[in-house]
């Protein structure tokens, strides 16, 4: 009788899927699995919905059950294998996966903390797994037998007792003995749902950034899978994807390599017969920008290249073991982007409290990425990650970091194993305060954080910023003085802010014991699904924000006007031209994702002529293009199928239009206009 072995990389499911992506790295260690076990033994099931991973489980309980930890699904994994433990003590529970300590008193820890994890294999998987499987055959499947003997495997931990077994450390020398998933078939079933593809080309890391779990020195080393298998693997992909307009290259460091052009091209010439992907999701490396932009150049502006600076401070930097890209390089960057077209989003990446953060810090390294015509400024909250430096005990120590608990945003449910009805959170510790950055200047770092994701972002005001900077002012300076500038702000914008600051506040917790007392409870679970409690905040408060556009607009040109006057940079006889200029964002920008929507206004500015010359009036006055004009304003059909497509993913999840605005070329989903008679 052949064993059954279930894989699962879950997402939770009961306020959208936060983690809308195809299962790509436990697809991977399955595929290893069957080559190296061979299915006249065996059979292989793959799972990503923990619905359906239930249903198997009660109708077809498996004899071992191999779950993908990270820090959005750990709970939901444990839960689960301990309800089919439940049902059958025998289910041998593997986990793998880079949620797991790298101290060995913390691994000892986890053990403990979920005892019914008979083992787990750490770093990468499919060898380890492949060769604990075998192990445990030639002891009958019987765990005591293999644990009795204290046997080591390959990056597999276990407990025995009270004492922890870590197997010798190993990594795949060459990757292209893993057979892919796609080629295979086994991720066919996927393409039916609203899930992102997900690929790699290669593994490793030769940075050392402590906050990243492939930072460590194990993976430093880049191994690379065959060009050709990998050409494959795309042409297979975009064949048969339907669903969705954006595909999301795992790599690192994409660009750096010569292969990478390989790549690149290999996806040049899918997009030219599907169409596809519209959108490439990838990191770009921080060295070698001439290779970045070539590869970039390639791909037609599908990839939005950028660069990942987390912080402009040195001290920082040295704290977390980074060394940012040349200034030099980050400029190239962002000027080629621009050069690519009105349309390009040129980004970078900070993170909020990272050790030696503070508020000027911070708001120094958002300046450095705007002044330097940064389209998106994403920020991120340093998280202090399992299996990473960054979570070490010595170095929270050295730095005095002090994290605070949150339910990971969208990772609450409800959910029924059979008769039973259980409720689950995970969680995560964000960095609030440290030696450096106290709790009030953290607050102060997330208000700004959210008035360039909402103001500055999405493009919402681009045509106002490029007549700041024509003017001599600084786009930075502008969003600062809005922001010091509260009494501008009207009611409601009032109330926004406020609810942001106590949404922020309200689900931090000082341990994790105090935040799943909370969060457990059915009523306060409840509000979890709902969006009263634990939402993300930033991307919520974003859409809000969108969604007030009419309001905000008033008060956000009031400011602008404010802060020029105030450097003694305004114009004459801009107060016409602010209002009209006003009304036509709100024409073009305001629901974009009301796509049947079609206006018909009256201005007396010739906008077509205006953006023409990008909104440039340095060497001009609005008075010159004075025009009586009637502008109808509308989305084209291929807009309103890349909508619909952002739309159907990014609903799905938590705050789905803020995500939509966050991840999507929003750009490009902004109405259309022309002259009309109508």
């Amino acid at each position: 009788m052949k064993r059954k072995i279930y894989f699962s990389d879950l997402t939770h499911t009961s306020k959208g899927l936060h983690s809308p992506t195809f299962p790509l790295g436990i697809s991977n260690v399955m595929s290893y699995a069957k080559q190296e076990l061979g299915e006249s033994d065996f059979q292989f099931h793959l799972f990503k919905f923990p619905e359906k991973l239930m249903e198997a489980i009660q109708a077809d309980m498996p004899d071992i059950l191999c779950m993908s930890n990270f820090s959005w699904n750990l709970e939901l994994n444990y839960k689960i294998a301990s309800l089919a433990k439940a049902l059958n003590p025998a289910l041998i529970v593997i986990m793998g996966g880079p949620n797991f300590p790298i101290d060995a008193s913390e691994k000892l820890q986890f053990f403990k903390r979920y005892p019914l994890t008979d083992f787990y294999i750490e770093m990468e998987g499919e060898v380890g797994l492949a060769t604990l499987i075998k192990k445990l055959d030639s002891h009958y499947f019987e765990i005591n037998r293999l644990k009795d003997h204290g046997e080591r495997s390959i990056n597999c931990n276990y407990l025995v007792g009270d004492q922890l077994i870590q197997g010798p450390a190993e990594r795949i020398k060459d990757v292209n003995i893993i057979p892919s998933p796609y080629l295979s078939g086994i991720l066919d079933e996927f393409f039916d749902d609203n899930l992102l593809p997900m690929f790699e080309t290669v593994r490793g890391c030769p940075f050392s950034c402590t906050f990243c779990a492939d930072g460590l020195t194990f993976k430093s080393k880049v191994r690379r899978y065959n060009p050709e298998k990998v050409k494959e693997e795309i042409n297979y992909i975009a064949s048969r994807v339907y669903k969705v307009d954006e595909m999301i290259l795992t790599d690192l460091n994409f660009g750096m390599y010569n292969d990478d052009v390989t790549t690149a091209e290999a996806l040049a010439e899918v997009q030219k017969k599907y169409n596809w992907p519209i959108m490439l999701s990838t990191s770009a490396g921080k060295n070698k920008p001439d290779k970045v932009i070539r590869v970039a150049s390639i791909l037609n502006g599908s990839w939005k290249i950028g660069s990942s600076i987390q912080s402009s401070d040195p001290d920082v930097l040295d704290n977390v073991k980074r060394s940012n890209i040349s200034r030099e390089a980050f400029q190239q960057f962002n000027d080629f982007n621009n050069s690519l077209s009105k349309d390009a989003n040129p980004y970078t990446d900070v993170m909020l409290g990272l050790p030696g953060d503070t508020k000027e810090k911070h708001f120094n390294s958002l300046r450095y990425g705007i002044d330097r015509k940064v389209k998106v400024v994403r920020m991120f909250q340093s998280i202090l990650l399992a299996g990473t430096s960054l979570a070490a005990p010595a170095t929270r120590k050295q730095f005095g970091l002090k994290p605070k608990y949150r339910a990971l945003p969208g990772c609450v449910g409800i959910y029924k194993f059979g008769d039973e009805e259980f409720t689950i959170a995970e969680l995560e510790e964000i960095i609030t305060s440290s030696n450096s950055l106290t709790f009030d200047d953290y607050i102060e770092c997330r208000i700004m954080d959210l008035i360039i994701e909402a103001f500055y972002n999405n493009s919402l005001f681009d045509e106002v910023y490029t007549l700041v900077e024509q003017l001599g002012g600084s786009v930075f300076e502008s969003l600062l003085y809005f922001n010091e500038h509260k009494e501008m702000y009207t009611p409601k914008m009032k109330e926004i802010f406020k609810g942001f600051v106590d949404a922020t506040k309200e689900v931090l917790y000082n341990n994790r014991e105090e935040s799943l007392d909370f969060i457990l409870k059915r009523e306060n679970t409840e509000k979890y699904l709902k969006g009263e409690l634990g939402i993300n905040e930033m991307l919520e408060y974003t859409a809000i924000l969108y969604q007030e556009l009419d309001n905000i607009s008033v008060v956000f040109f009031k400011a602008v006007k404010g802060y020029l006057e105030e450097k003694g940079l305004l114009l004459e006889r801009l107060d016409q031209y602010f209002e009209q200029l006003r009304f036509f964002i709100i024409c073009r920008k305001q629901e974009f994702y009301e796509t049947n929507q079609i206006n018909h206004q009256d201005f007396d500015y010739d906008f077509q002529a205006l953006e023409q010359i990008d909104y440039d009036l340095s060497a001009s006055s609005p008075e010159n293009f004075r025009k009586k004009v009637r502008y109808k304003f509308f989305h084209t059909e291929k807009q309103k199928k890349n909508i619909e497509h952002s739309i159907n993913v990014y609903s799905q999840t938590p705050s789905g239009i803020g995500r939509t605005i966050q991840r999507s070329k929003l750009k490009t989903m902004f109405r259309q206009f022309e002259l009309t008679t109508e």
